[in-house]
């Protein structure tokens, strides 16, 4: 406090003196204030805080998402930096991006032509959300889209794919033609006006029937607590508590937990998650630690597997998990945090290194200003003390979907790619796509952008 009240100072000092005398504070307070109080909520909270660059006076006057930029620690996390503090505007305050905002509910990702054929831009859908406009269009998962109404897609426009009026959407397809794949029409699609769908976080829950064995199967694109996603809802808690209870019923014999999309949420929702996968005997002991800065009281809070999950808790010793570049804090958080009760070799990653990222963040605001400030606050250490997983979790089984020439089937389709491998090693032992990437990608597609990545919150949520 004592540096944001210098500064101020200095500042006012400054104002008054061209002012001829004219006391303008509050004028000029209008135009800093916003910035000061990040600095010092900065000060007091940001796990780098006496990191913080030196800033110039003239830095006040950024706006408050370009002058946080200028207090965030370069070399963080091994180098990496920060690229996770932000701030958001209390207009967009839900943290489920689609729950609120107009869309046509879809997620895809612009890549040039993995043909390497043309200079067109592409997108392809990863996957369709229930009761949208793109699922009662029949949009699938795998779809090739090349424009929207009469605009061919490219880096400039792709928004068009997002939200926007009813349109048509062009697909296309690829084939094997005589020497080498080509391109073909598919059809043009009509697509009803984009408007909010929920994103239920819970897409696939289903049990397979492989060679004599049970596995459970669950789809899990979010750590979100409810329809509006505000911290203290508990609709998917419950509704949780009720798929595990049918899974349990099942008695499987593995489970896959798939993360693919899961870009990460609420610490909460990760402990509740966990505590349904773990050995029964961990509940009740630390799920993971956070540890703040060294001027935060308390230093360290943990948080416990939850033991009133008993009654629907699989009590596995073992996990496969499926992951992709997608995978970030809350999904990762999971996996490592389960380690120390199952042991490395029980927790099999199959898919992408993920993100890596092993901090938390906490929002903070007043009633004064019109946005949240998110910034990193603590590491996410797991019972053994460990987050040491920052430039992402490496698979033991890497496989990747992304540039498959061949369809992307449909999640859940036991011959989907990544599901396909994993069941099959699960009973067999052996992955038959695991040892052929060249025949599973194709090396000229260059991704240019994934709607995934307008889901701000890529990381874990502190209440």
């Amino acid at each position: 406090m004592k540096y944001l009240l210098h500064t101020f100072y200095l500042l006012t000092t400054l104002f008054f003196i061209t002012s001829c005398g004219v006391d303008r504070s509050g004028e000029y307070y209008a135009l800093v204030g916003d910035d000061m109080w990040i600095e010092e909520v900065m000060k007091q909270h940001y796990l780098w805080y006496d990191q913080i660059p030196e800033i110039s006076e003239k830095d006040y006057f950024a706006e408050p998402e370009e002058f946080l930029q200028k207090l965030l620690y370069t070399k963080a996390l091994d180098g990496k930096g920060d690229p996770f503090s932000y701030v958001e505007m209390k207009a967009n305050v839900s943290r489920s991006f689609l729950n609120q905002t107009s869309t046509y509910g879809f997620d895809f990702e612009l890549v040039t032509d993995p043909l390497g054929t043309t200079s067109h831009t592409y997108a392809r859908v990863l996957f369709v959300l229930p009761d949208s406009p793109a699922s009662e269009a029949g949009l699938q998962r795998g779809d090739w889209i090349s424009a929207v109404g009469d605009a061919q897609i490219n880096v400039n426009n792709y928004g068009y794919l997002i939200s926007g009026d009813a349109t048509t959407l062009t697909r296309k397809s690829i084939i094997a033609g005589e020497d080498d794949y080509i391109w073909t029409d598919v059809d043009v699609l009509s697509i009803g006006a984009s408007r909010p769908v929920e994103i239920n976080p819970f897409y696939i829950n289903k049990v397979f029937n492989v060679n004599g064995k049970k596995i459970a199967y669950m789809v899990y694109n979010k750590f979100s607590t409810g329809p509006l996603d505000n911290g203290y809802e508990t609709d998917y808690a419950q509704q949780m508590l009720q798929i595990f209870s049918e899974f349990k019923s099942e008695a499987p014999d593995a489970f896959i937990l798939d993360l693919r999309y899961n870009p990460g949420g609420y610490l909460t929702c990760a402990q509740e998650l966990a505590s349904l996968l773990a050995p029964e005997s961990a509940l009740g002991k630390p799920f993971c630690t956070m540890q703040y800065n060294d001027i935060t009281t308390p230093q360290d809070t943990t948080y416990n597997f939850i033991s009133t999950t008993s009654a629907q808790n699989l009590n596995l010793n073992k996990l496969y998990v499926i992951t992709s570049t997608f995978t970030a804090s809350a999904s990762e958080a999971v996996i490592n945090c389960l380690r120390p009760y199952m042991g490395d070799d029980n927790v099999v990653v199959i898919g992408e290194t993920t993100v890596g990222k092993p901090v938390a963040m906490s929002g903070y605001t007043n009633n004064e200003i019109d946005f949240i400030l998110w910034p990193v606050v603590a590491y996410v250490l797991n019972a053994d003390g460990k987050a040491d997983y920052v430039n992402g979790i490496t698979p033991d089984y890497k496989l990747n979907e992304r540039g498959l020439i061949s369809p992307l089937l449909p999640l859940g389709d036991e011959n989907e790619l990544m599901l396909k491998n994993t069941l099959s090693l699960i009973t067999t032992g052996t992955m038959p796509d695991a040892e052929k990437p060249e025949e599973t990608e194709t090396q000229s597609a260059k991704v240019l952008y994934n709607s995934l990545s307008r889901k701000k919150i890529n990381g874990v949520l502190l209440r």
